[in-house]
């Protein structure tokens, strides 16, 4: 759960992704649709990686804060 709404939206969003993806390769076994909302959830996170150091970077909520 995050404080900011705009990442939870993100996180939300990535974690549909990802289980439309674990459907679609385990349970419909269909590697080829899998293989493509696989890449969808790729993009997805690494959006959600820089959105969250954006986040780190410039909210002062997180300065200070030792690493």
């Amino acid at each position: 759960m995050y404080r900011e709404p705009h990442l939870q939206k993100k996180s939300d969003k990535c974690r549909d992704i990802w289980h439309e993806w674990f459907k679609a390769k385990y349970e419909d076994k269909d590697e080829q649709r899998a293989s493509g909302i696989r890449k969808k959830w790729g993009e997805c996170v690494t959006e959600f990686g820089k959105m969250v150091s954006e986040e780190v970077r410039t909210n002062p909520r997180y300065h200070g804060i030792r690493k």
